[in-house]
């Protein structure tokens, strides 16, 4: 079995060791903390509890502090994962589009705007699309295996195919 470490992988690698980090220190700094607690209250009239816990009450902030950067730091490398991606399906989708004629394009632009469902009825109304003009994109469209056709009465519903709705419409 190969591995392939990617920036991407190497990023989610990162991501999960300061993770881990973060966990190893939430448990075991108590124990380190506790291991530092004086036995006797008073040396020299000074109260050692007290001392310790000013000594905690000045760390809380810097806690704080490291947890904030750490939660950023992880969402910096997460959320750019998400955003390449994005980008991705959108040239994708853009180059698909790019290979059909100008109706095909109408038809698929008012069914990408309509959440990949549409009358037929309602395509034959676009600018420039009549009835057999819409009726014979369709034809070419379902042929490809772009678009699905379903009887509905005396009508159909047009729906983009499932592969292509998924690469072409955003989850959001």
């Amino acid at each position: 079995m190969e591995v392939n470490f990617s920036f991407s992988n190497k990023r989610a690698l990162v991501g999960i060791i300061i993770l881990i980090c973060l966990l190893a220190l939430v448990f075991y700094l108590p124990g380190v903390i506790q291991n530092l607690e004086p036995t006797q209250c008073t040396i020299n009239g000074v109260c050692q509890h007290e001392e310790y816990a000013n000594f905690l009450s000045e760390m809380v902030p810097i806690f704080i502090i490291i947890g904030v950067v750490i939660g950023a730091v992880v969402f910096f490398f997460m959320s750019s994962r998400l955003e390449d991606k994005s980008k991705n399906l959108k040239k994708v989708s853009d180059i698909l589009i790019q290979f059909l004629a100008k109706d095909e394009k109408q038809v698929v632009q008012k069914l990408l705007d309509n959440d990949g469902k549409v009358f037929q009825s309602e395509i034959s109304r676009l600018e420039g699309v009549g009835k057999l003009r819409s009726h014979r994109v369709i034809q070419r469209l379902s042929d490809r295996g772009v678009i699905e056709v379903e009887h509905f009465g005396k009508t159909n519903i047009i729906r983009l195919s499932k592969s292509v709705k998924e690469a072409l419409i955003s989850k959001k």
